[in-house]
């Protein structure tokens, strides 16, 4: 299963990079996880409207990025990037 979802996270990636995106939502405030049945949270509490629009902007109405960013995380989770 590590291999499949290595490669579905390459190939939703071609032109959309996730760990960018999670470093600048990050880095303006905002938190996530990735919850039971592969649901992902995004917590926006804390980020200035300001910042959070151009990076929300991103990912709206696209679910091939949310799949990415998700793919990303559980990556991540499981050890399988560095």
């Amino acid at each position: 299963m590590a291999y499949s979802n290595l490669h579905a996270l390459r190939s939703a990636t071609t032109s959309f990079d996730p760990r960018a995106w999670l470093s600048t939502f990050v880095a303006i405030g905002g938190g996530y996880a990735l919850a039971s049945g592969r649901k992902l949270w995004l917590v926006v509490q804390d980020c200035p409207a300001d910042d959070l629009t151009p990076v929300m902007a991103q990912i709206v109405g696209k679910p091939d990025r949310a799949e990415a960013i998700r793919l990303f995380i559980e990556a991540q989770q499981n050890g399988e990037l560095h």
